[in-house]
């Protein structure tokens, strides 16, 4: 057997390992499901903002540096658009998912 097989088996075989393989009491609540998933949410939303922010910017750049030609400047625009677009996509994300949680949590509909 090689170091490989020989420390996968010892790390499966392993009571450390066997313990987090127990089941809950009891499955989890929809709404504490959908809180964690908000969370996450949070958390990633305002990198891809960043991200999406700091493209523009980049597009920003190479439009300055196109010096007219129109390859360059053909390629800052579908940057500036692309990273716009995906910073509208990543709002309606954010607005749909919040409207979904709120709507399923408190259990009544509201339009």
């Amino acid at each position: 057997m090689s170091f490989v097989v020989k420390t996968l088996n010892t790390f499966v075989s392993s009571s450390v390992f066997a313990q987090g393989l127990t089941a809950p009491e009891e499955p989890p609540k929809l709404d504490v499901l959908l809180n964690g998933l908000d969370k996450v949410v949070s958390y990633i939303f305002p990198i891809g903002v960043l991200a999406a922010v700091g493209m523009m910017i980049y597009g920003g750049y190479l439009w300055m540096t196109s010096g007219g030609e129109p390859d360059k400047k053909q390629r800052a625009q579908g940057t500036l658009t692309w990273s716009v677009v995906g910073l509208v996509f990543l709002y309606l994300i954010r607005m749909l998912l919040s409207i979904v949680v709120d709507t399923i949590t408190s259990g009544e509909i509201k339009l």
